[in-house]
């Protein structure tokens, strides 16, 4: 491993740092959006799949059934790659609120807020890293191994995404951990029906060793937007 000069920072003062400042979180997020047709399908085999709709709320449960994040190429030059911000939710926030305000299509935002949430740990060691922004002409001198980090970033002729705080993962799928996975939803209704749906049924013993019922076992744990003052009105049919 090649070793590379630092400032020094102890790590009392790096955990100090994180408290007060609001722009870092350890949270990484990837926000779904309603897709077109309005109708996805979600695979549970080989031989057993369910149809529902494509909202932004549907993507979610779509992925939730399978437990996976699907990749796209669309953006990094042929590569399958999977998308996150790094941006923290309050300030996201702010984003989703341009729904509210928008008068066309054009101008509201490209992701609705539903999606899920990883720590930033757990992500670098599936291979995720920040993407790399630079100027457009700079692209050719990047090895093909980075290429679908690459954002383009030239503020003089306003192409600036760094407001996105991306962060990529290069891969066709990305199965995801229950354990190490935060839902994401605008409501607390919302987050109520997520963990009540996908909650397993198990079996309560009583002192004798008899099953005297049943519990639902939370499977995702959700947190609702509106807990952090998230209020917009949503077209999520």
């Amino acid at each position: 491993m090649t070793s590379h000069p630092t400032p020094e920072l102890s790590e009392e003062l790096a955990k100090r740092i994180r408290l007060v400042r609001r722009d870092v979180g350890d949270l990484l997020f990837h926000f779904t959006r309603n897709i077109e047709p309005n109708r996805v399908t979600v695979s549970f085999s080989e031989t057993c799949s369910m149809g529902m709709g494509g909202s932004a709320y549907g993507v979610l449960r779509k992925i939730l059934y399978e437990e996976r994040l699907i990749g796209t190429s669309r953006w990094t030059y042929g590569k399958d790659t999977i998308c996150f911000t790094e941006a923290p939710i309050q300030e996201f926030n702010s984003v989703f609120s341009l729904v509210s305000i928008a008068s066309t299509k054009a101008e509201r935002p490209r992701y609705e807020p539903y999606g899920i949430a990883v720590s930033k740990k757990w992500l670098y060691e599936q291979g995720g890293r920040p993407v790399i922004y630079d100027h457009p002409d700079a692209f050719p001198q990047y090895p093909e191994s980075l290429r679908y980090r690459f954002v383009p970033y030239d503020p003089t002729n306003g192409t600036d995404f760094t407001w996105e705080r991306e962060w990529r993962i290069q891969a066709a799928e990305l199965k995801l951990d229950p354990k190490h996975t935060l839902v994401v939803v605008p409501t607390s209704e919302e987050a109520f029906e997520i963990v009540y749906e996908f909650a397993n049924i198990e079996a309560d013993w009583d002192d004798e060793g008899s099953i005297s019922g049943s519990y639902h076992a939370p499977k995702w744990l959700a947190v609702s937007l509106d807990m952090f003052g998230f209020k917009c009105v949503l077209d999520n049919a």
